[in-house]
C-alpha cells in the first residue's frame, strides 16, 4: 500500500494541472533596459561616505565603474535617474533604514 502511494504522489507531481502559472513581464518596463539609452541624459559625477559596502554591491551588480579612497568615499559616475533609482532600491531592497547621502560632485 505504501508503494501505491509514491506512484500517485510521483503522479501528481507531474501531472500539467499542479503546474505553476509562469509570469512574464513586458520588457518595456524594465527600468534596467531603459537605463541603458542614457545618450539624451547627462551623466554627472556623484559621491557618497554612507552605507558604501551597500553602495558598492549595488554598483557592482549594475556592472557601474566606481573609485574608493578614504577621504572622497565611493566615487562613480551616472546619470541623475540612475542615483534616484538607487537610492530607493538601496532604502526598499538592500536594507538602508536611512536615506543614502549620495552627492554630485562639482
Amino acid at each position: 500500500m505504501f508503494v501505491g502511494l509514491k506512484i500517485i504522489t510521483i503522479f501528481a507531481a507531474c501531472s500539467n494541472m499542479n503546474e505553476r502559472p509562469k509570469i512574464r513581464k513586458k520588457v518595456e518596463n524594465n527600468e534596467f533596459l531603459q537605463l541603458k539609452n542614457m545618450n539624451d541624459t547627462e551623466i554627472k559625477e556623484w559621491q557618497t561616505q554612507s552605507v558604501k559596502h551597500k553602495v558598492a554591491m549595488v554598483l557592482i551588480m549594475d556592472g557601474v565603474s566606481f573609485s574608493y579612497t578614504e577621504e572622497d568615499g565611493i566615487v562613480f559616475t551616472a546619470p541623475e535617474c540612475y542615483v534616484a533609482r538607487l537610492i530607493r532600491r538601496m532604502m526598499s531592497c538592500y536594507g538602508c533604514s536611512v536615506r543614502p547621502k549620495i552627492n554630485e560632485v562639482k
